[in-house]
Parts: structure tokens; C-alpha cells; sequence
């Protein structure tokens, strides 16, 4: 049984932000321990799910689909190969001949050795047993992530030398599907001109809060599919004053970000926004409501997302502390972990390039020497 005491201390440590590994081992309790205690202590409190539940969750999809394969074709794994062989001939339609032979527990090498033996045997056919535990071995030693032309590369390594065309077919018949690409972020490469001008010249210093901000996008892979987080950062301290998640990455993302930063900095005057030349920031409405404001606009010049390094320094952090150690399946679980983020980051996380002051701390300063009140978001 864990004490009070440390009850209490593990939900204030997980409150400022402190990782949830380091607090586990500070502590020496377990992590379902501690989202028990997390859950307990806030009801509203989104679930995240850990790497290795989320891991079982696919287990259980992959034993929800044997379960299916045993009630429809009715063999186990001690019926006979003939019965077996039958039954995976049967139903390899319905099923996939990689998941029929793996559940009733039979080589691939057997079925196809008996689905396709002739007295004539093709060389093909005899080369594509000789390839298929092969490419199965690539594919799992690249994490499930190569594509028959990277496949075909370790082949050739290997001494195999064969066509992405067959690989194709090959890995389609074993149901070996690459992880799908990212999410395209509409950009300045989807038009035909590119000729919006880059005023801040990898100048990431200022000497004021509201002199200039920055922004960006990225994406964020919940259960189904994806959400976007748009933010905007003030180069000076390098604070996040504004951020929204949206399931749409559209011009109405960065024009909600953008209002909710103006608003909560008190509406200044001549502030040059900078960003990329993605079309949600080139568009007409964005470019004209910017304006209005009295705002600069500059962006990075196409190709070059180190014009925009702070912000792409931010979604480094964020992906690196939150996002590749957890999954998140719904928005709203993904608004409640950037919320945290953001304040651990803002107020508590040290920063290199600030002589490792936080970016409040930074403004505080600022604003005590200069006799003004800060406006924090």
C-alpha cells in the first residue's frame, strides 16, 4: 500500500509537468498505479494510453481476428494439415493466406508447396517460396515501415535479385502493409509562384516582447486519423501566447490562433508575423486580416524550414516529451496534453537560448525593468 503522502506528491509532480517515467522511478510505483491515482484525483482527466497498452490494444484486434477465423473455417491448430490445408484454400479470400497459415499454425511454405505443386513447378513459383520468408524477415526488422523498393534493396544485399513489381505482389499475398505516409501539409511547392518576401532573414532575436511572432503547424495521430496543432510563439522570450487543435488544417486554424494571440497580448501595434508559405497562411483572408491589424507579414523562403526554427524547435520538444512517449485517440485527449504542455513549457521547463530562464521568466524581467505589466495568456 503507498501512503498518502505519496499519492499527493506523485499527482503534483505529473501536475508541473514532471514525466511521467521519471516520476515512476522517483517514486518507485508502477504507471498504471500512477493514471489510477491521476484518474481518481480529476474525473475529466482524458485517458492517455501508454505505448505498451496501446500495443495491446493491437494484440487484441490481432486474437479478435483469429477468434473469427476459427469459428468460420472450424479447424484449430490440432486438426490434420490435410483439413487445415483445406480450410485455408477455402477461405483465402476472406481471409488473408498470412493470418489463415499463422493461426492454424502452418507454414506458409507447406500451403503454398501444396496449393501450387504441379509436375511442372514454375521457376517463379519456386523462387517465390524462396523470397517470401525472406521479405517477411526485412519487413519486421524495419519496424513494419519498408516498401518494396527499400525491400528490394536489402534483397539485393542478400544476393536476391528481383523487381519491386514482385515484391509488391509477394508482400500483398502475406498482407505485410508498409506504416502510411504522413499527412501532406498544403505548402508553397502545391502552387506554381512563390513570391511572398522573408523580412525576419534568420534573425531570431529581438529586444521587446510583440516585436515579432512566429508560426506553425503540425499534426498529431489520434485513433482516427489525424488533428492539427497550430501555434504561435513571441520570438523575444520564445513563449507559446496562443494555440488551438483542430481536426481541419484550413486557413480558419491560423486565424483563430493568430486572434487568440492578439487578443490575449492586448492588441500591439507593429508586430511582423512570420510563418511558412503553407497555403493556409498565404491565403487571401489570413494575408488581409493580418494587414487590418496593422500587422508585417514575412515567410520562410520555400524549402527551408530552418527560416522558421523556433517554431520548428517547439513541435521538436513536444514530440519528443509528450507525443512519441504516449498515444492519444480522441482531440480532446490531445487538448488536455498540449494545455499541460504548454504551461509546463511556458512557466517551469528551463530554456538553452534563454540562459535557462523559462520564457515567463523572461518577460517578467523584461517587463520589471521596463516598469510595464506583462500580459500572459
Amino acid at each position: 500500500m503507498y501512503s498518502n503522502e505519496i499519492r499527493k506528491q506523485a499527482i503534483d509532480l505529473h501536475a508541473r509537468g514532471t514525466p511521467v517515467t521519471e516520476i515512476c522511478s522517483r517514486l518507485q510505483i508502477g504507471r498504471s498505479t500512477l493514471y489510477l491515482w491521476l484518474q481518481q484525483a480529476d474525473p475529466n482527466h482524458p485517458k492517455t494510453i501508454p505505448r505498451n497498452e496501446y500495443l495491446e490494444k493491437t494484440e487484441l484486434e490481432r486474437l479478435r481476428v483469429e477468434n473469427r477465423i476459427f469459428r468460420t473455417c472450424g479447424c484449430t491448430p490440432s486438426s490434420t494439415l490435410q483439413e487445415k490445408l483445406a480450410a485455408i484454400n477455402q477461405y483465402k479470400e476472406q481471409f488473408s493466406v498470412y493470418r489463415l497459415c499463422k493461426t492454424l499454425d502452418v507454414l506458409k511454405s507447406t500451403y503454398y508447396h501444396h496449393a501450387l505443386r504441379s509436375p511442372e513447378k514454375t521457376q517463379i513459383q519456386l523462387m517465390d517460396e524462396q523470397l517470401r520468408p525472406l521479405i517477411n524477415e526485412i519487413f519486421e526488422k524495419s519496424m513494419r515501415t519498408f516498401g518494396a523498393r527499400r525491400i528490394r534493396i536489402k534483397l539485393r544485399e542478400k544476393g536476391f535479385v528481383t523487381s519491386e513489381k514482385r515484391i509488391n505482389r509477394l508482400m500483398k499475398e502475406m498482407s505485410l502493409n508498409a506504416i502510411g505516409p504522413k499527412p501532406m501539409l498544403n505548402s508553397a511547392n502545391d502552387r506554381q509562384y512563390k513570391y511572398y518576401p522573408n523580412k525576419l532573414k534568420g534573425k531570431f532575436l529581438t529586444d521587446a516582447p510583440n516585436k515579432v511572432w512566429v508560426s506553425d503547424i503540425t499534426y498529431i495521430k489520434v485513433e482516427e486519423g489525424f488533428v492539427y496543432l497550430c501555434v504561435v510563439i513571441d520570438l523575444y522570450s520564445r513563449k507559446v501566447i496562443a494555440y488551438k487543435v483542430s481536426k481541419n488544417i484550413n486557413t480558419e486554424l491560423v486565424r483563430k490562433t493568430f486572434l487568440k494571440a492578439f487578443e490575449s497580448r492586448g492588441h500591439p501595434e507593429r508586430v511582423t508575423f512570420h510563418s511558412d508559405q503553407g497555403t493556409q497562411y498565404t491565403s487571401y483572408v489570413f494575408r488581409t486580416l493580418l494587414r487590418s491589424k496593422g500587422v508585417t507579414l514575412s515567410y520562410s523562403r520555400p524549402g527551408t524550414p530552418h527560416d522558421n526554427a523556433v517554431a520548428e524547435s517547439f513541435f521538436a520538444s513536444i514530440k519528443k516529451e509528450v507525443f512519441r512517449k504516449y498515444f492519444y485517440p480522441t482531440k480532446k485527449a490531445v487538448v488536455k496534453a498540449v494545455d499541460e504542455y504548454v504551461k509546463f513549457y511556458n512557466d517551469y521547463r528551463p530554456h538553452q537560448r534563454l540562459g535557462y530562464l523559462t520564457p515567463n521568466k523572461v518577460e517578467d524581467e523584461y517587463y520589471s525593468q521596463n516598469k510595464t505589466m506583462a500580459i500572459s495568456i
